[in-house]
């Protein structure tokens, strides 16, 4: 119930779906891979993550995927 009401604390009046994340998802992990500001460039997106367990792992995921693919590369 303690998680529950601290997500709802958190919710802002503008949020984007787990399908919009989806989309994005992509463009957003390369720009984190960067060193980029996501919490300023895609600050919906980055607000989503937080909440959502589901996208918050898929986005480790595909994190980790670049990482290796990025070790390869750098060989």
């Amino acid at each position: 119930m303690e998680k529950l009401l601290n997500k709802l604390e958190i919710t802002e009046e503008h949020e984007i779906s787990c399908d919009d994340v989806h989309e994005l998802l992509d463009q957003f992990t390369e720009m984190k891979m960067r060193g980029e500001d996501t919490a300023i460039l895609m600050p919906l997106v980055d607000h989503h993550l937080r909440l959502c367990p589901d996208c918050f792992e898929e986005h480790e995921l595909l994190l980790q995927a670049l990482d290796i693919e990025k070790q390869i590369n750098d060989k």
